[in-house]
């Protein structure tokens, strides 16, 4: 009788522990949850997924505390931990690098998941809060999506792709092309003759608006540095988001034109995690969303698709 009283206290003793240990918590495992909205505080932006699309912005939980996930064109995998009883915190550890396009959210979702820091779920809608104060909000797949499938896609080809682009294309071709247009051209403005067109000049971002995702901003006289763009004569560009650069290619008619159409196609990029309030992933996803350019008085206007602008100077 004895010895069955110690062993109850026991099996007690080890279930409140195991309730207390961090791990996969009840009702976050084992579905495929869909964005369905995001909103950030810093910068300040918010946006809303078409139901269309929400199932292209997906993650599952799985009980061994890891994750898989889709963000649009890419897929995507990591760890998490529950240290609390809704603390969350989520490492993506490897991505597929594919640029989607224009409009996407996938920079600023995946980019999202490594800032979140708790979670709650109210009748199959779970809230992820940020270390800013913003939301990702999910909904559960539908019974027909076919969850398996994305998440086993996701999980292979997260990783199997993600670790050869961020450690070999970014490095090489940002560094490369940034130094050699700065460089040429300014030699040739020693006589003060203001640039016409896209070319001739390292541009400086001043101001940003967009719409899908919301936002409008303007960028601090000394961060401008951090936000920069290239374009060379041969249809290529270099620029500076904070802290990644990238590179691409771009196409208009005459890039020595003082406006026309203008595709922006991003290329290699690095993938660091710049601090809380950087604009880096509202400038690129900015930039891939190009349609046309203007350039007047030395300041050069990049209206997007959702006739948001970028603005430099």
């Amino acid at each position: 009788m004895r010895r069955a009283a110690f062993m109850a206290v026991i099996i007690g003793a080890t279930a409140i522990l195991a309730a207390c240990s961090p791990g996969a918590a009840p009702g976050l495992t084992d579905k495929q949850w869909n964005l369905t909205a995001i909103t950030e505080k810093v910068p300040a932006f918010q946006g809303v997924v078409p139901p269309a699309d929400q199932g292209k912005y997906a993650i599952t939980f799985k009980t061994d505390l890891t994750f898989s996930g889709i963000a649009d064109c890419n897929a995507f995998g990591g760890t998490y931990k529950t240290p609390a009883s809704n603390g969350l915190t989520m490492d993506v550890s490897v991505s597929t690098m594919a640029f989607c396009p224009e409009e996407s959210l996938d920079v600023l979702f995946v980019h999202g998941l490594g800032r979140v820091k708790t979670y709650a779920i109210v009748n199959d809608v779970l809230t992820m809060t940020l270390d800013d104060a913003g939301t990702m909000v999910f909904g559960v797949a539908p019974a027909a999506s076919p969850s398996a499938g994305a998440t086993a896609g996701a999980s292979a080809a997260a990783t199997a792709k993600p670790t050869a682009k961020p450690t070999t294309k970014p490095t090489s071709a940002p560094t490369t092309k940034p130094t050699a247009a700065p460089t040429a051209k300014p030699g040739a403005s020693a006589t003060p003759s203001p640039v016409t067109g896209l070319v001739g000049k390292a541009w400086q971002l001043t101001a940003i608006t967009e719409k899908n995702p919301a936002f409008q901003g303007v960028v601090p006289d000394a961060q401008q540095p951090n936000y920069t763009i290239t374009f060379a004569a041969d249809a290529t560009f270099s620029a500076k988001a904070d802290c990644n650069t990238l590179s691409g290619t771009y196409t208009t008619a005459d890039p020595a034109a003082a406006s026309g159409d203008l595709a922006i196609v991003p290329g290699p990029m690095t993938t660091a995690a710049c601090p809380s309030g950087s604009l880096s992933d509202l400038y690129v996803v900015g930039l891939a969303n190009a349609a046309s350019y203007a350039v007047a008085d030395s300041q050069l206007t990049i209206t997007l698709a959702d006739q948001g602008t970028l603005t430099f100077k």
